[in-house]
C-alpha cells in the first residue's frame, strides 16, 4: 500500500445517461475524442497523471494546486469552443472538482479521503464549471490572478464534516448564478482584476501571453500552452506574486518599484521554432532577454524545456535585480522584504562581520513583520553554514538553533520550498538520511526549477554516496542557471572527486572565481593528482579564511553515509598538509 498527499482532480460528464439514451454511439465517440484531443493533452501539459477511469468519469493526480486548476480551466474553456456549434441537448459538458488530500494506492485501485472529497466536490460543480476545496483556494491565494466565488460551507454526501467550497470563474462570459448548483468559477481567461491584491513581502511579476508571430493560427495553442506552463512554474516561487496579463501601467517614481513584466513571442520558421522572452522592470529597463531555438519535432518536449529554463532564469535575474534595488535604498526606508534581501546578500560573505550584519538584517525583518517566514530561514542558514564551512561551532547547538528557526518558518508557511530544503540539510547533518531525502524531494515538488535548491541537493546526494544522481542534478542546476554562483561547481566537483574523477573535479574547481571554503576540496584534488605544491598553496588559502580548520573536526562532523568516501577525502586533505 502506498499513501501520499496529492492534488486530485475529479471530473465527469453532466447528464451522461441522458446523452447515452439520445445517441449512444455518438456520445461515446465524442467523449473519446474529447479525452484524446483535449483532456489527455491538457493533463500532460500540466504534468498530471490519470489514476482512474470509470465510465464517463476520471481521477487525475497533480503535483501542485496551480497545475490542477490551470489544467481544469484550460479544459473548460476549450470545451466552450467545442460546444459552440453543438445542439444544447447533445453537448458534452464536464463538471470538475479539485481537492488536496491523502490518497492510497492498493491492488491497482485508489482510495482515500482526498479522493472521496474531490469526487463529492465535483458532484456539486456547475455544468462546465470547476469547484475547489478551501485548501486549494488557500494554496493558490492571488498568485495567478484567479477569481473565486465563495459558495460557503457545504454538506457533502458521506463526508462527515461540512466543507467550505469555492467556485472558479471560468472566462468572461460567466457570472455567478445563485439559483444554480452551489459551485463553479476560476481563472478569468487568465486575466486579472484592475486592482489585484498582493501578498506582502513578495515581488510582483506580470506575465503577458506569449504572442504567436508565425502567421499560423494553428500555432496559437503552442503559445497559449507555453504561457500556462511558464505561469504554473513561476507560481511555485513563493516570493513572487505572479499575475497574468499586465494592466496598462505607466512607470511611476512614487509608486511600488518591486515589479517586473515578462513578455514573449513564438515564431515558427519552417521546421524550426524560435521563442523569445524578455524581462523589464517598472521603468521598462531590460533586466533579461533570451532566445531559444528548437527543431520542431516534439512540441511537448519544447514546452517542458522552456517551462524549466525560463522560470529558472527569471528567478535568478529577478533576485539579482531586487538585491541591487534594495542595496541602493537608504536604511531608513527598508521594510521586512528589503531587510531580508540585504541579509541574504551579506550572509554569503566569508567575512564574520558581514555575517553578523546579516543576522541583524534578519532580526530587523522579523521585527517589522513577524509573520514573514524567510528571515527565520536566513537565521537558520547562518547556523548551517558554520557546519558546511567547517567553522568552530558546537554541532548540536548549531543544529538545534537552525531547527528552531526552520520550524518557525514551517509553521508560518508549510508550502515554502526553502523551508523543506533547510530541514533537509538539518536532517542530513544529524545523520537522518531518509528524512533528509524526503525533505529535499518535498522541496523539489514545491519548486522544481529552483536552481539553488538543485545544487544544494547535489551536495546532499554526494554525502549520501549517490554520486551519479548528485552529478546529474548538479549539472541540471548549472544548465538552468547560466549565472550560477561558484558553489554550484564546488558541489558537483565534490561528487566527481569522490567517484575518483580528479581531473573532472579540478576542471570545475579551477573555474571558480573565489573558491573560499572550497579551497579544501581544491587542495585535496591537487594532492590526489600529485600536484603537491599546488595542493599546499590551496591549503594555505583555506587557512587564511578559516584559520581554525582541522581534519579531525571535519571528520567528526561531515555526514558521509559511506565512511570509505570520507576516508578518500581525508586522504587528500592530509596529503595537502592541512592540520589534523
Amino acid at each position: 500500500m502506498e499513501q501520499k498527499l496529492s492534488v486530485i482532480m475529479a471530473s465527469d460528464v453532466v447528464g451522461y445517461s441522458r446523452l447515452m439514451g439520445i445517441d449512444e454511439r455518438g456520445t461515446l465517440s465524442a467523449l473519446k475524442r474529447h479525452r484524446h484531443e483535449l483532456l489527455d493533452v491538457k493533463i500532460a501539459l500540466h504534468h498530471g497523471r490519470t489514476i482512474k477511469l470509470v465510465g464517463d468519469g476520471m481521477l487525475t493526480e497533480f503535483r501542485t494546486a496551480e497545475e490542477a486548476v490551470l489544467c481544469a480551466v484550460g479544459i473548460q474553456r476549450e470545451m466552450r469552443t467545442r460546444n459552440s456549434d453543438v445542439s444544447p441537448d447533445r453537448r458534452i459538458e464536464f463538471r470538475i472538482g479539485i481537492n488536496i488530500g491523502d490518497i492510497l494506492f492498493e491492488d491497482d485501485d485508489v482510495y482515500g479521503d482526498g479522493v472521496n472529497v474531490a469526487a463529492r466536490i465535483e458532484n456539486i460543480a456547475r455544468p462546465g464549471g470547476i469547484a475547489v476545496s478551501a485548501s486549494v483556494r488557500d494554496t493558490l491565494g492571488n498568485r495567478l490572478g484567479i477569481g473565486f466565488e465563495d459558495a460557503g460551507e457545504q454538506t457533502l454526501k458521506n463526508i462527515e464534516r461540512p466543507l467550505r467550497i469555492f467556485n472558479v470563474i471560468v472566462g468572461d462570459r460567466e457570472t455567478p448564478e445563485s439559483e444554480s448548483s452551489p459551485a463553479s468559477a476560476a481563472v478569468p481567461a487568465m486575466t486579472i482584476q484592475a486592482d489585484p491584491v498582493f501578498k506582502p513581502n513578495r515581488t510582483i511579476l506580470y506575465v503577458s501571453r506569449f504572442s504567436n508571430l508565425s502567421g499560423d493560427p494553428d500555432q496559437e495553442y503552442f503559445a497559449s500552452g507555453l504561457t500556462e506552463d511558464v505561469v504554473a512554474a513561476l507560481s511555485r516561487f513563493s516570493r513572487l506574486n505572479v499575475i497574468v496579463q499586465p494592466p496598462r501601467l505607466e512607470p511611476r517614481h512614487d509608486g511600488p518599484t518591486n515589479f517586473y513584466t515578462l513578455k514573449g513571442s513564438v515564431r515558427r520558421l519552417g521546421n524550426r521554432v524560435r521563442v523569445n522572452a524578455s524581462l523589464t522592470n517598472i521603468l521598462r529597463e531590460h533586466v533579461w532577454a533570451e532566445k531559444y531555438d528548437f527543431d520542431l519535432v516534439d512540441v511537448f518536449y519544447i514546452q517542458d524545456e522552456l517551462a524549466q529554463s525560463i522560470p529558472a532564469a527569471l528567478n535568478v535575474k529577478i533576485e539579482e535585480a531586487e538585491r541591487q534595488r534594495v542595496l541602493a535604498k537608504p536604511a531608513t526606508a527598508l521594510k521586512a522584504y528589503d531587510f531580508y534581501l540585504r541579509g541574504k546578500h551579506l550572509q554569503q560573505s566569508f567575512n564574520p562581520e558581514d555575517v553578523g550584519l546579516a543576522k541583524e538584517m534578519f532580526v530587523a525583518a522579523i521585527d517589522d513583520d513577524p509573520s514573514y517566514p524567510r528571515p527565520y530561514l536566513g537565521l537558520a542558514w547562518i547556523e548551517l553554514r558554520k557546519l558546511k564551512w567547517n567553522q568552530r561551532a558546537d554541532i548540536d547547538t548549531a543544529l538545534a538553533t537552525a531547527s528552531a528557526w526552520a520550524s518557525k518558518a514551517l509553521q508560518l508557511n508549510p508550502n515554502e520550498a526553502d523551508v523543506h530544503w533547510a530541514l533537509g540539510v538539518i536532517h542530513l547533518w544529524r545523520g537522518e538520511a531518509e528524512r533528509a531525502i524526503g525533505c529535499y524531494e518535498r522541496a523539489r515538488e514545491l519548486a522544481p526549477y529552483n536552481c539553488d535548491l538543485l545544487a544544494e541537493y547535489c551536495d546532499a546526494l554526494g554525502y549520501l554516496g549517490r554520486l551519479e544522481d548528485a552529478i546529474r542534478i548538479g549539472e541540471l542546476a548549472v544548465r538552468l542557471n547560466p549565472s550560477r554562483p561558484d558553489w554550484y561547481l564546488w558541489d558537483i566537483a565534490a561528487s566527481k572527486y569522490l567517484s575518483g574523477d580528479y581531473l573532472g573535479a579540478l576542471s570545475l574547481l579551477e573555474k571558480m572565481t573565489e573558491p573560499g571554503p572550497a579551497y579544501r576540496l581544491l587542495a585535496a584534488t591537487y594532492a590526489q593528482l600529485g600536484r603537491l605544491e599546488d595542493a599546499r598553496r590551496a591549503a594555505s588559502e583555506l587557512l587564511k579564511i578559516n584559520p581554525d580548520f582541522s581534519i579531525e573536526r571535519y571528520t567528526s562532523r561531515a555526514p558521509y553515509r559511506d565512511k570509505a568516501l570520507l576516508a578518500k577525502y581525508v586522504e587528500g586533505l592530509r596529503l595537502a598538509g592541512l592540520p589534523e
